[in-house]
């Protein structure tokens, strides 16, 4: 079984950051030119990408359409974006413009309806991103707690035609102490939608950890803030999660 391995890149104001559990408060900036990085992963191996647009997710308007764009235009791998896109005239710029996957987080959760008609409308195309604290789904760029249990959420798009579930738990991002493999293995037990893996990925032994998993809906692992800190080789990643480098 083949996993993908996205390299992550959150954009703010146009630069490179990384956050702790999703807190502006908490934000370190680790470069200024996000084209550049996204080359860096494609030339370790990089299929995908996984882009948010911070400044969106927390303003609840793309703000960084136009810079993840050009990536897109002028990198060679298939993109998935997430942060603040909740419209259909958003959603239908970013995919007009070639990106690959959209990630909808708050509206998938407070509008789900809408969700499932632009699954619909845009099959392969949408994902679902499922942000949790302590099993609690959060929204507003993770600033705001639901009191909707992801298993609701799960139950609720099991048979639509959203292409991914994107699950991160909060509490482990950004501090890479590893993942939340209970959690994580409880989803996959509960769905046959795929599932791509996020937040407190800390080394290479954590990817072992997944993939030994071995669960045919595990599509993938978005890691972050352990490559910035090099903790991660990505060329490395792609390998142990079993994704043949072109």
């Amino acid at each position: 079984m083949s996993m993908d391995f996205y390299p992550a890149i959150d954009i703010r104001e146009g630069k490179i950051i990384r956050l702790k559990k999703g807190l502006l408060e908490f934000v370190k900036i680790y470069g200024t030119d996000p084209l550049l990085k996204a080359r860096e992963f494609v030339n370790f191996g990089a299929k995908w990408i996984h882009i948010v647009d911070i400044d969106g997710a927390f303003q609840g308007k793309t703000r960084n359409m136009e810079k993840i764009v050009e990536i897109k235009q002028k990198v060679n791998c298939k993109i998935q974006v997430g942060g603040g896109i909740r419209d259909i005239k958003t959603i239908e710029n970013y995919l007009g413009s070639g990106i690959d996957r959209i990630v909808l987080g708050t509206i998938a959760i407070e509008n789900p309806d809408f969700v499932k008609e632009i699954c619909r409308r845009f099959p392969n195309k949408i994902a679902v991103g499922l942000d949790t604290k302590k099993g609690f789904v959060a929204t507003q760029g993770w600033a705001k707690k639901t009191k909707v249990h992801f298993k609701e959420v799960i139950d609720f798009y099991e048979s639509s035609k959203v292409s991914a579930l994107v699950f991160t738990d909060i509490d482990k991002d950004g501090l890479m102490e590893g993942a939340n493999y209970k959690q994580l293995n409880k989803l996959l037990s509960l769905t046959k939608l795929k599932i791509i893996a996020s937040g407190g990925i800390s080394s290479l032994d954590d990817l072992k950890i997944i993939k030994k998993m071995e669960k045919p809906n595990l599509i993938g692992v978005i890691s972050g803030k352990a490559i910035y800190e090099k903790k991660i080789n990505v060329s490395d990643a792609i390998r142990i999660l079993g994704d043949k480098i072109a």
